[in-house]
C-alpha cells in the first residue's frame, strides 16, 4: 500500500487535470466558483497561476527555481548557484528569448532575479567583425558562390580556416532583429539574391540540392532522379499556393510547376493506421491557445507536444506524413507548417507591443516587406502593421 500523502497528491493532480478540462467548458469564473466551494472559508488563496496562459512546463521550471532561490535565503541548500543542468539551461532560455515573454512571465522572472537588464547581460557578445575580417567574411562568401551558385551554406561551413556557416547565420540573425546594416546587406544581396530567404533555409538548401541534381538545360529531368528528389518535388506541387512567390520562381526555373510529371507516383496506401496520441494533446492545446506553435520544450499533459509537432513539420516537408495528420492538424491551426520560419511565427504569435524587442521586429518586417509571403503580410495586417509605418534605422 502506498503512502496516505501520495494517494492525497494523485488526487489532487487528478482533480487539477480535470479542473482544466472544466474551465475549457464553463470559464474561468465559474471554475473559480466551484474552487472556492472546495476549500474551506479562511483557507490561503489558490495560486493564482495553476492554469497560466503559458505552458505548465515553464511554470514548473519557474516554481522549482523559486524554491531553490528561497531556500538559499532561509539559510538552506545552495541556492541557483549550483542548479542542476536542465534548470541552468532554462534560466538561460529565458534570458535569450525574454523580449517573447508574456509581462506575467517577466514579473515571475523578476521575483527569481532575472530582470530586463540581468537578461541582456547575460546574452552572448556579438563577434566584433573588424573593416579586415568583413572583407574576408565577404571574399569567403564570394568564393563559395563561385563554387555552388549560392550561399546558403551549413553553418558547419569552413572556408579556407573561416566559419563562413557561422558568420552567414549570424548576419541572417541580425537581419531579422533589423540590426544589420543595408550596406551589408546589399553587399550580400549581391552574391546570392537569396542569401537569406523569408522562408526556411532548409527548403533553400534541399532546393539547392536539387538544382545540382538536375540534368540538362531544360530543367529537372523526369527520370533518373532519387526517389528523395521526386518526393520533395510532389510536395511542393501539392502546397504550391501556399509557396511564397520567389519559391514558385525558383521552382519554375527548373520546370517544376503544380501540373509537372516528375517520377512515378507511388501507389496510394491500402493499409490504415492509427491516429497518433499526439493529435489528442494537440487538440487539447490549441482548445487552450487558439494555435499550435508551442515552444519545443513545451509538454501537454506529460506528452512532449513541442518536440512532436517538430517530429510532423519534418515528416511533412519531407513528404512522409500521413494525409490524416496532415489534415487534422490544418483544422486546428492553418499555419501549424508555416512556409516561413518558425521562428517568425512564433514571434509573431507572441508579439507585444511596445517593446525594445518588438520594435526592432517590426522595422525588420516592414524593411522586407516585398520579400514577405502574402499570408505574412495579411498576419501582420492583422496586427495593426504596415509597411509605411515608422521605424528606428537599421545599425550596423
Amino acid at each position: 500500500m502506498g503512502h496516505p500523502l501520495q494517494h492525497a497528491t494523485q488526487a489532487l493532480g487528478a482533480w487539477l487535470h480535470q479542473s482544466d478540462r472544466l474551465r475549457t467548458a464553463i470559464g474561468y469564473a465559474g471554475l473559480c466558483r466551484i474552487a472556492n466551494g472546495v476549500h474551506a472559508s479562511g483557507e490561503a488563496p489558490l495560486d493564482p497561476w495553476w492554469n497560466p496562459t503559458w505552458s505548465l512546463e515553464w511554470q514548473r521550471h519557474w516554481t522549482r527555481v523559486r524554491e531553490r532561490s528561497e531556500s538559499a535565503a532561509d539559510g538552506g541548500g545552495s541556492g541557483i548557484a549550483d542548479l542542476e543542468k536542465e534548470l541552468a539551461d532554462w534560466l538561460r532560455r529565458q534570458c535569450t528569448g525574454y523580449g517573447t515573454l508574456h509581462p506575467e512571465q517577466h514579473r515571475l522572472l523578476t521575483k527569481i532575479g532575472i530582470t530586463a537588464e540581468t537578461a541582456r547581460a547575460a546574452q552572448p557578445p556579438a563577434p566584433r567583425v573588424g573593416p579586415g575580417l568583413l572583407d574576408t567574411a565577404l571574399a569567403q562568401a564570394c568564393t563559395y558562390a563561385a563554387e555552388y551558385g549560392h550561399i546558403a551554406a551549413p553553418i558547419s561551413t569552413v572556408l579556407n580556416g573561416f566559419p563562413l556557416g557561422k558568420w552567414l547565420a549570424w548576419q541572417r540573425r541580425r537581419a531579422g532583429q533589423g540590426r544589420l546594416s543595408p550596406t551589408r546587406a546589399e553587399a550580400l544581396t549581391l552574391i546570392d539574391p537569396w542569401w537569406n530567404p523569408p522562408w526556411p533555409l532548409q527548403w533553400q538548401q534541399a532546393y539547392h540540392h536539387l538544382r545540382t541534381a538536375a540534368t540538362g538545360a531544360g530543367g529537372v529531368s523526369a527520370t533518373n532522379l532519387p526517389r528523395g528528389f521526386c518526393r520533395w518535388i510532389r510536395v511542393q506541387q501539392e502546397s504550391w499556393e501556399h509557396l511564397h512567390p520567389g519559391q514558385q520562381d525558383l521552382l519554375t526555373a527548373l520546370s517544376i510547376t503544380p501540373d509537372a510529371v516528375v517520377g512515378e507516383r507511388p501507389a496510394p496506401a491500402t493499409r490504415s493506421y492509427p491516429a497518433s496520441p499526439g493529435l489528442d494533446h494537440a487538440r487539447a492545446y490549441a482548445a487552450r491557445h487558439g494555435h499550435l506553435t508551442p515552444d519545443k520544450h513545451t509538454r501537454q499533459d506529460g506528452f512532449p507536444l513541442g518536440r512532436w509537432l517538430g517530429q510532423q513539420r519534418r515528416k511533412a516537408r519531407a513528404g512522409v506524413l500521413s494525409t490524416t495528420t496532415i489534415e487534422a492538424l490544418t483544422a486546428l491551426d492553418p499555419w501549424w507548417n508555416p512556409p516561413w520560419p518558425y521562428t517568425w511565427h512564433r514571434t509573431w504569435q507572441q508579439y507585444r507591443p511596445d517593446t525594445p524587442r518588438a520594435t526592432r521586429w517590426i522595422t525588420a518586417q516592414r524593411q522586407a516587406w516585398p520579400l514577405l509571403h502574402p499570408a505574412q503580410q495579411q498576419l501582420l495586417a492583422a496586427l495593426g502593421l504596415n509597411p509605411d509605418g515608422p521605424g528606428p534605422a537599421a545599425s550596423d
